[in-house]
């Protein structure tokens, strides 16, 4: 990974690889996790080491906030208008294709909303690039990722089976 990499740019490229999306949405989905701060703390660590407890806490605080009031009612009226445009009630075509394209625009909103998050995210920190051994990467990585589980769910084996399947795909990307 380039050490210049921005966190965008990381995300995007560690998102598409082969069963990063699924862990990720699995983690937010059954244990509330926000993938945003996971793809966050796991760009921290390859590029940063660990992350400093004031840094953790600003990215924590801003996120929350921005998933409560932001990204959170975009995804509900998104998941809301699949659940209408798939037969829940009776739609002419007229209104599916209406519900439907209004779906696609929330969706690419909801991307904006994640990028700005993204950019915020990495405006926040202040630790300087850090040259590091592969393995040293991985193992701030997963400490972060740890530490930034934690600070949103009960610690449990399932999670922690999940969060160790998502540090080994985040591994080799």
């Amino acid at each position: 990974m380039p050490a210049h990499e921005s966190f965008w740019d990381y995300s995007c490229r560690v998102y598409a690889r082969p069963g990063v999306s699924t862990l990720c949405l699995h983690l937010q989905n059954e244990h509330g996790q926000d993938v945003n701060l996971l793809l966050f703390a796991a760009w921290f660590g390859q590029t940063r080491g660990a992350l400093t407890d004031p840094e953790l806490q600003r990215a924590l605080t801003f996120s929350q906030t921005w998933a409560d009031k932001v990204v959170r009612p975009l995804r509900g009226a998104r998941s809301w208008l699949k659940e209408k445009t798939e037969g829940l009630t009776p739609l002419t075509d007229l209104e599916r294709d209406g519900m439907q394209e209004l779906r696609t625009q929330i969706k690419a909103l909801e991307l904006r909303t994640e990028h700005y998050q993204q950019t915020r995210l990495e405006a926040m920190v202040i630790s300087p690039l850090r040259i590091q051994t592969h393995e040293e990467g991985l193992d701030a990585m997963f400490a972060n990722l740890q530490r930034m589980t934690s600070a949103n769910a009960e610690p449990s084996p399932v999670l922690q089976e999940s969060l160790s399947a998502l540090c080994s795909a985040l591994a080799s990307a």
